[in-house]
C-alpha cells in the first residue's frame, strides 16, 4: 500500500530540486510505501533532466513532464495520478529534515484526519535560521478546519506563512470526495484560496509539533519577485475572490458562509493593493467597476477578525477611506517601532 504521496511542481529549480528529492528519500519508510511526484511544468532549465537521473536511483519517483500551465495545475496534476492514502505538497527549493516521515503518518493513522498541519522552520537566503513555528497544542486535539482556525490562526499576525500550503498532509479521499484542487489562473498566493476552501469543509483537523519541513528564502521564487504588482497577478486575485464567493453560495452551513468572508475579503484587498496607490488613484473608476461586475462592489464581514471587518466596512463605505486608515495604521505602527528602538 502507498501511504503517502509527495507532490514537487518544477519551474527552473535545478539548483534545488536534487537536495529536496534526496531529503525525501533519507526517510524511514520502506521505498514501496511511499512516492515523489515530481512534475516539471515545462521548465525551461535542466530541472526534469535532474530528476531523471534521481529516478534511475531511485525507482519510487514519478515524473509528469508537462507545458507550462503554472504552479496550481502542476500540482493538480499531480493529485490527480497520485496513489498515496495521503498527500504532501512541497516546494522543490525546500526540504524536511531526514528520518520524520514514518512518525508523522502514523499520527495521521491513528486520528484518521482529514488535514494535519505541521511545524515548520524557515532559513534566510545565507540558510541560517530565521523563524520557527512550532506552536504549542492540547495533546490529541482533533477539531474541524474551521474551529482549528478560529481557535489558532484567526487574528494572529505574529504567523509568518499562515496561508501556505505545503508542511500539510491531506487525506486524499478527502480531497477527491469534494473534488478540492487549486485554482487555475492564480499565479501568486494560489495557497491561501485552495487552503480555505479546505479549512471550510475538513472535519478532522490536527497538529503534528516538532518542526520537519526546512523553508528557504530564495531571490528568484514569486513571493520575492515583482510578480505582485503584474496584470497576471491581479486578475489571479480577482479571479480567487470571486470563486471563494461563488463556493461560500454553495456551502450548506451558515458557520461555512461566514468562515469564507475573511478570504474573500483577503483577495480583493489583494486585488486593489497590487496596483500601488499611484495606479490606484490613476484607474480607480475602472478598479470600482470592475469589483462591481464580480459582484465585489460590498464584502460581508460577519464572521471576520476585527481588523478584516473593520477593513471590510471601510471598504463598503468608500474604498479611499479604507485606504487611507491602512496607509495611517501603517504610518503608526513605524513611529511605534522607532520610538521602541531609537
Amino acid at each position: 500500500m502507498i501511504r503517502l504521496s509527495v507532490i514537487i511542481p518544477m519551474y527552473n529549480v535545478e539548483p534545488y530540486v536534487e537536495r529536496c528529492i534526496r531529503s525525501l528519500q533519507n526517510q524511514d519508510l520502506p521505498k514501496n510505501t511511499y512516492e515523489i511526484v515530481c512534475i516539471n511544468d515545462g521548465s525551461p532549465d535542466n530541472s526534469l533532466g535532474v530528476v531523471q537521473k534521481l529516478s534511475e536511483e531511485f525507482d519510487n519517483i514519478c515524473i509528469i513532464d508537462q507545458v507550462n500551465q503554472g504552479v496550481s495545475m502542476a500540482r493538480n496534476n499531480g493529485m490527480d495520478i497520485a496513489k498515496g492514502k495521503y498527500l504532501l505538497m512541497i516546494d522543490p527549493d525546500d526540504y524536511v529534515k531526514e528520518n520524520t516521515l514514518k512518525e508523522r503518518l502514523d499520527i495521521l493513522d491513528r486520528n484518521d484526519i482529514d488535514v494535519a498541519l505541521t511545524g515548520y522552520i524557515i532559513l534566510d537566503v545565507s540558510g541560517e535560521e530565521e523563524y520557527v513555528f512550532d506552536p504549542i497544542h492540547e495533546k490529541n486535539e482533533v477539531l474541524s478546519g474551521i474551529d482549528y482556525f478560529d481557535k489558532y490562526v484567526r487574528g494572529k499576525s505574529e504567523i509568518r506563512d499562515p496561508h501556505r500550503s505545503v508542511a500539510i498532509f491531506y487525506n486524499k479521499d478527502f480531497l477527491d470526495r469534494n473534488k478540492l484542487r487549486y485554482l487555475s489562473g492564480v499565479p501568486y498566493l494560489e495557497d491561501g484560496e485552495f487552503l480555505a476552501r479546505v479549512r471550510c469543509l475538513a472535519n478532522k483537523v490536527n497538529f503534528i509539533n516538532k518542526p520537519f519541513y526546512l523553508r528557504t528564502t530564495r531571490p528568484g521564487s514569486a513571493t520575492h519577485s515583482g510578480l505582485f504588482y503584474t496584470e497576471r497577478a491581479r486578475e489571479g486575485f480577482l479571479n480567487a475572490a470571486k470563486n471563494l464567493k461563488v463556493f461560500r453560495n454553495k456551502c450548506p452551513l451558515e458557520k461555512q458562509k461566514t468562515f469564507l468572508n475573511q478570504p474573500i475579503i483577503h483577495f480583493t484587498l489583494l486585488y486593489i493593493f497590487s496596483f500601488g496607490i499611484s495606479n490606484y488613484l490613476k484607474n480607480r473608476k475602472e478598479i470600482k467597476e470592475s469589483l462591481k461586475i464580480n459582484s465585489l462592489s460590498t464584502l460581508e464581514v460577519k464572521g471576520c477578525s476585527k481588523q478584516y471587518a473593520l477593513i471590510g466596512r471601510l471598504y463598503n463605505v468608500s474604498i479611499r477611506y479604507m485606504l487611507g486608515y491602512i496607509l495611517l495604521d501603517r504610518f503608526i505602527d513605524s513611529l511605534r517601532i522607532r520610538m521602541k528602538f531609537n
